[in-house]
């Protein structure tokens, strides 16, 4: 029987994901809009330490990648997780019981 890693190891989409949620900003941005839309300003606010630069180059990929959405309302843009955005949210807190666990 092969390992967990022997069905995944060559997969494209797998290795691309990976990449995704493995970046810096994509989980905290996802706990950010997990309990509400925000406009750019309230995700930036949120997150506290974000450069309007890479938060914007990040919120693009991130909706490229179909794990937000982005809508006009009253002139501004609002953003909100897709359904696909909203199945990392169990992976956020899982990792975060790690970080509570291991790392002290």
């Amino acid at each position: 029987m092969g390992s967990i890693c022997d069905s995944y190891k060559d997969d494209p989409r797998f290795k691309e994901t990976l990449r995704l949620v493995g970046d810096f900003w994509t989980l905290r941005i996802v706990a950010v809009l997990e309990s509400e839309d925000l406009r750019f300003c309230g995700i930036e606010r949120a997150l506290g330490d974000s450069n309007p630069a890479t938060l914007t180059a990040r919120l693009k990929k991130l909706e490229q990648s179909n794990i937000v959405t982005r809508r006009e309302e009253d002139g501004d843009t609002v953003y909100a997780l897709t359904t696909s955005g909203a199945k990392l949210v169990p992976i956020i807190s899982q990792v975060h019981e790690l970080s509570t666990e291991y790392i002290n």
